[in-house]
């Protein structure tokens, strides 16, 4: 579903609770972030081509966990081209090489700032659209002000905890996190990162 002028979301609902959202970025080049899971994948596609995308040119990853990043080779096998953080390989065993180095400005048309949002993971990343005032948050936070976990592989709650101060400071208008409903207005998001911020601090 096309949610700004050439940005796509696919977001799952209950069925599809372990596989991550899927977001496109259509320009002069194609761009899928998070392709999610071999379970979503037939799903997916078949939603693009009802988008008219029939082709992608690059997959990026906002980590390498098997719920975002799983049906890559389905799009690489396409000729698409892969890159996530580097710092990802240092602890996590996803057997693709990137094919570059994730760039901190991408821009075919429309611009995205890459951000390193540590916490998650060691390599987790958001991707910024400074003209819609939205950011792909990965699993950085989700509803009702849940930060993402820390406690697995690469993940630590002081550098998630910067993170979202990070995030805070983009004023942003709408997230589209790794799971769940698209959140929308600035006045709601900045109270769900606070939330996150005091969970993550108490716990």
């Amino acid at each position: 579903m096309e949610i700004f002028k050439g940005v796509y979301a696919y977001v799952w609902g209950s069925a599809f609770s372990d596989c991550s959202n899927a977001y496109i970025i259509k320009g002069d080049s194609t761009i899928i972030i998070d392709p999610g899971s071999y379970k979503s994948y037939t799903n997916l596609f078949g939603l693009m081509r009802n988008d008219g995308i029939e082709e992608v040119d690059y997959v990026f990853a906002t980590h390498l966990h098997k719920d975002h990043i799983e049906s890559a080779p389905m799009f690489l096998r396409k000729g698409a081209l892969i890159s996530y953080s580097e710092k990802e390989r240092r602890s996590h065993h996803f057997n693709i090489k990137p094919d570059f180095e994730m760039p901190k400005i991408v821009d075919f048309g429309i611009r995205i700032e890459v951000l390193e949002t540590p916490g998650h993971t060691e390599g987790s990343l958001t991707f910024y659209i400074p003209e819609y005032s939205a950011a792909i948050t990965g699993d950085l936070f989700f509803e009702n002000g849940v930060p993402g976990r820390w406690d697995l592989v690469g993940g630590s709650r002081e550098n998630l905890i910067r993170s979202l101060e990070k995030v805070m400071e983009l004023e942003l208008e709408f997230v589209l996190p790794g799971h769940g409903r698209i959140f929308s207005g600035r006045k709601g998001i900045e109270a769900l990162i606070e939330k996150a911020i005091h969970i993550a601090s108490k716990y």
